[in-house]
């Protein structure tokens, strides 16, 4: 698949700096959104789409008890054990889809998916299968891109003419030639050259918890833009959704 394809690219280039530094995000955005990081010691985890493993290994930091992660790309899930085995854990990862997720119902305490049903053909299907794999009481942390802003109109209308022309191959090499961290790269890249870029409202992923049994949920904030002020609603539309909440 290719969004499996230009994932598994980017991600496998991260070193060891930036993986860490991507590892750390998770604690900081998480003391950022004053949210306990003890609530995970002792949880069964999954990382749905799990990338390079970041919230892996950030998860198996905090004293989770089992952490598995699903990928679709078969060189990110072989980065992310990798990355596993030479900080000490459990080599958890393997290769699946977030469509048909490989675990019984109501098998994990904690679920987390950042970034990825977007990039599905279905991301209500998607996003049932991590209610399905969640347990009652269990806790969900969904990211998914929002609608509207300047940003995305420019971004479709690069995507749709310079890149039909452009090969992805060709704009990784550009950036790399430029000096751009992978990091930056990924930001940009994905965007412009995966299959599928889904975009929401708040009010379709808080309708979307509502009908599947979630309480208290929560949207935060991403720390590069604030939804809640004009300017960068105007520039980033709904920005990143991402929002916790508790399967009853």
């Amino acid at each position: 698949m290719k969004t499996g394809k230009i994932y598994g690219s980017l991600f496998k280039k991260y070193n060891d700096k930036l993986f860490d530094e991507s590892v750390e995000l998770f604690f900081k955005r998480h003391s950022m959104w004053k949210l306990p990081l003890v609530w995970f010691d002792g949880k069964k985890c999954l990382d749905a789409g799990c990338g390079g493993g970041r919230f892996m290994v950030a998860l198996y930091r905090l004293g989770a008890k089992e952490v598995k992660g699903i990928d679709i790309s078969k060189e990110a899930v072989e980065a992310a054990n990798k990355r596993l085995l030479v900080r000490g854990y459990s080599s958890t990862a393997q290769v699946a889809s977030i469509l048909s997720i490989p675990f019984p119902n109501s098998y994990f305490d904690y679920v987390v998916s950042s970034g990825v049903i977007h990039h599905t053909p279905n991301p209500h299907k998607a996003f049932y299968e991590l209610v399905r794999v969640l347990k009652p009481g269990g806790r969900l942390f969904l990211s998914v891109y929002g609608r509207g802003g300047i940003k995305w109109f420019l971004n479709d209308v690069f995507r749709n003419s310079f890149c039909k022309i452009v090969s992805f191959k060709t704009m990784e090499k550009i950036f790399t030639l430029m000096g751009i961290p992978p990091n930056k790269r990924y930001n940009i890249l994905d965007n412009l050259y995966v299959e599928y870029v889904y975009r929401f409202t708040e009010q379709e992923i808080r309708k979307w918890l509502m009908e599947a049994g979630f309480v208290n949920i929560k949207r935060v904030k991403f720390e590069r833009y604030d939804f809640e002020k004009p300017l960068s609603r105007f520039i980033h539309g709904e920005g990143w959704i991402q929002v916790y909440a508790n399967k009853e």
